[in-house]
């Protein structure tokens, strides 16, 4: 294992970070950790550059010499994850790729676990934070060929293919004397033609891909220092390893060097000559079954974690390496090939995945990466999911998502294609890629100066926000539909948000996200795998199509949760307005299969005429439609099935097979007992509550406030609508009370865990409950 490990971050921060055990013990092994911020230099320094200051950056924070402490024998590991430029979009959780977890453990951990076998006294290797390799080659043959070469690069032998060359820098060598080979020429041009044509020229026997991982000796870490010693002082300049290296061996480098850099490497080498007779560089060869992981794209991230279920000897290895198994069963839910932590997965089909800490209820997840996450109802197939909190519905295919917590932004949720990130810059990094409201390079900006201390804070407000804000009533942020016929106000749903403030940081989440997040808290006794309800005020100006909605068994035939029951009641109506609900005259399937044909169809409807205050019943199967003219409050069961019959020649799609599967013929086919008569409840002064209907869904109450009442939920979810006047909702929890006024159309979920709240003003307000639990009863003073 190496004496000293030196690992190069951002910032101060990020120092921090692993000041606090970032790093697991089993990782380290006892080797002292000295992290080291590369904030202090004046641009981007670069890997050769960057090293130098790393190694000063080091001695300062040890308080010894670091380069002594090489010559007397000890070994270093520089570990660069500081690089400037275009990280992908998994870092943004944390800023930094090294960071970044597969299962078990963070990228940054892997590659230190995997290299500390291969220490060398007297040598300092660099490597870079993003990538994993698994070497075949005995440690004792790679120390050797290090100590025989002030630089000892490695390269991973491949055969030169245009695919080769155009992805990767190559090193031209001639391998079989000694230790190591001796590198001949490297170029980094990306371009066949020319390596191809170096080969035959340069005489070389093989090629190998540059890893960009190498070994120098502490008389070479010298000498840098007295060549760039001005730059150092200056804390400015920058040059890559690589180019150093192509430099000294290539007799007509491709590198873009400055004079100074050219004269200093020159002056470096003769140096270096003078100085023992050890040769300056050599490579060392890998032999093609070392397996090498580079983490540093999303798409590369997701193809190494992939790798881990492989069915070869990289999956072995990679498996061995993490400490994990594939398993095939779990809680009943199918998962082939699939490696998991702590997982608690339900049901659906999650299919060769890679799972780490998560919860999935209902996901059916196919070829996909989870990491860090707690999910219900998902669906995707080539996905990763990375270090997200919830996600009530994601519907994504090969797509990466992510979301990235800000102290002023809040949850800044990021989504792109797996590979999207490839190609030209300006088409990925700087545009706003569908689905964003940033793109990556405004993130990017919006995360340079925040702390990880801050991000941990907004994502643990995230987390936590039903600790406090969901025990008490919520404001809902609606939603306008337009429709041919009208417009629909969508006042709650699944589908709507809520936006919270806690420390001035503002969240939003969806009904159905609070759902799969706080279950108890929100629903009490009710049991539901979403947000139960869908209420909306509807507005028709015109006559709304003749439609049916399934029952709960057809609708989960078609992969829903719910059947769709609904209500009505009626807050503004024109003259002779009408509402359509169930057959006039008897009606079989072949009686009805002829109406449908007729432009008079709405004929063969019951024809209520609309009244300020009606409240009618609309079980599943029941036929119905809405005239023009009327203003009305809906309910809903949370689902959106609706199969239209008629359309008045609109064009629109219309769905008589499934239809027909679901109407009914009964006598709530017919409109029987579907205008409700209103029950008085509860009556005071100020103060009147009255049961408009009571469905297998929900139950919906009007109430009627002129002054001031204390309200009882009686632990059940209520989703209260003002649908005239203004009330002031007003709750306590603890030392913090609540105040909410509700206008017209305004409306408030009252989680189930709320004990009571107090109402006042002068207004009235519709209230649906969700699902009343079977035999159980209601105090005189529930809503």
């Amino acid at each position: 294992m190496f004496d000293y490990i030196v690992v190069v971050v951002r910032d101060d921060s990020e120092v921090k970070m692993l000041e606090r055990s970032l790093l697991r013990e089993d990782v380290l092994l006892g080797t002292i950790l000295v992290p080291v911020s590369e904030s202090g230099w004046n641009g981007a320094a670069g890997n050769g550059l960057g090293t130098l200051f790393a190694i000063e950056n080091a001695s300062n924070a040890l308080g010894k010499d670091l380069l002594k402490e090489v010559k007397q024998g000890n070994s270093v590991l520089i570990v660069h994850t500081a690089g400037e430029g275009t990280r992908n979009i998994l870092a943004r959780t944390c800023k930094n790729k090294a960071f970044v977890e597969v299962p078990k453990l963070t990228i940054l951990d892997g590659v230190i676990k995997q290299l500390q076998d291969f220490a060398i006294p007297s040598r300092i290797m660099v490597a870079w934070g993003d990538q994993f390799l698994f070497f075949e080659e005995k440690p004792e043959d790679i120390k050797k060929c290090a100590q025989s070469t002030h630089v000892m690069l490695f390269g991973l032998r491949t055969v030169l293919t245009e695919e080769v060359a155009s992805k990767y820098g190559i090193q031209i060598v001639k391998c079989g004397e000694g230790e190591g080979c001796k590198l001949l020429d490297f170029d980094d041009s990306r371009n066949y033609e020319r390596v191809k044509k170096k080969l035959q020229t340069r005489g070389g026997n093989e090629v190998m891909v540059n890893l960009g991982i190498f070994t120098m000796s502490g008389v070479l870490a010298e000498r840098m220092f007295d060549a760039f010693n001005d730059n150092l002082k200056k804390r400015e300049g920058k040059f890559s390893s690589d180019t150093l290296w192509q430099l000294w061996i290539s007799p007509e480098p491709e590198a873009e060097a400055d004079y100074w850099l050219r004269e200093r490497a020159d002056s470096i080498k003769n140096e270096l000559l003078r100085a023992d007779s050890l040769a300056v560089i050599k490579s060392f060869a890998l032999s093609n079954g070392t397996a090498w992981l580079d983490f540093g794209t999303n798409k590369s991230y997701y193809e190494g974690v992939m790798k881990i279920l492989a069915d070869d000897e990289v999956g072995r290895r990679f498996r061995a390496f993490l400490g994990v198994e594939v398993s095939s069963i779990k809680n009943g839910c199918v998962v082939l090939d699939s490696v998991y932590e702590h997982a608690a997965f339900e049901r659906g089909v999650v299919k060769h995945c890679i799972i780490s800490s998560s919860t999935a209820k209902y996901a059916q997840l196919e070829q996909a990466c989870v990491i860090n996450s707690k999910l219900n109802r998902i669906q995707g197939k080539r996905c990763v999911v990375y270090n997200v909190i919830d996600h009530a519905s994601i519907e994504i295919e090969d797509c990466i998502l992510v979301d990235v917590f800000h102290p002023n932004k809040g949850r800044i949720r990021l989504k792109m294609r797996i590979g999207e990130e490839m190609g030209a810059k300006e088409k990925w990094w700087v545009s706003r890629l569908p689905g964003n409201d940033f793109s990556l390079s405004e993130v990017a900006d919006l995360m340079r100066s925040v702390s990880e201390d801050e991000i941990a804070e907004t994502k643990k407000m995230f987390a936590d926000v039903g600790e406090t804000v969901i025990e008490q009533p919520i404001k809902i942020i609606p939603f306008i539909e337009n429709k041919p016929w009208g417009f629909e106000l969508w006042c709650a749903s699944p589908r709507n948000y809520c936006a919270f403030e806690t420390s001035g940081v503002v969240q939003k989440f969806t009904l159905d996200e609070l759902t799969c997040l706080f279950p108890e808290k929100l629903l009490g006794d009710v049991k539901s795998e979403k947000f139960p309800l869908i209420v909306k005020i509807i507005k028709a100006d015109e006559n709304l199509s003749v439609q049916v909605h399934p029952d709960d068994a057809y609708a989960r035939s078609l992969g829903d949760v719910f059947g769709k029951e609904e209500a009505w009641h009626v807050l503004e109506r024109s003259k002779e307005a009408k509402i359509y609900l169930g057959f006039k005259n008897f009606m079989n399937a072949e009686n009805f299969k002829e109406a449908v044909k007729r432009e008079e169809f709405l004929s063969c409807l019951n024809a209520f005429e609309a009244h300020v205050g009606d409240s009618y019943h609309i079980p599943a199967g029941v036929i119905h439609a809405l005239g023009a003219g009327i203003k009305v409050y809906e309910v809903s069961t949370a689902s959106e099935s609706t199969f239209r019959i008629y359309d008045y020649g609109r064009g629109r799609e219309l769905h008589l097979k499934d239809a027909m599967r679901v109407v009914r013929f009964d006598g709530e086919g017919y409109g029987r007992g579907l205008k409700m008569v209103h029950k008085l409840l509860r009556k005071e002064e100020g103060y009147e509550e009255y049961q408009l209907l009571k469905g297998s869904g929900f139950e919906l109450r009007l109430l009627k406030v002129q002054g001031e009442v204390k309200v009882y939920t009686a632990g059940k979810l209520r989703v209260l609508t003002c649908v005239h006047g203004r009330v002031t909702l007003v709750s306590k929890l603890h030392t913090n009370t609540a105040e909410l006024s509700l206008a017209t159309t305004d409306t408030v979920l009252v989680p189930a865990c709320v004990e009571s709240f107090e109402m006042s003003g002068d207004g009235e307000v519709v209230v649906a409950i969700s699902s009343i639990t079977p035999g159980g009863s209601t105090s005189p003073h529930d809503v």
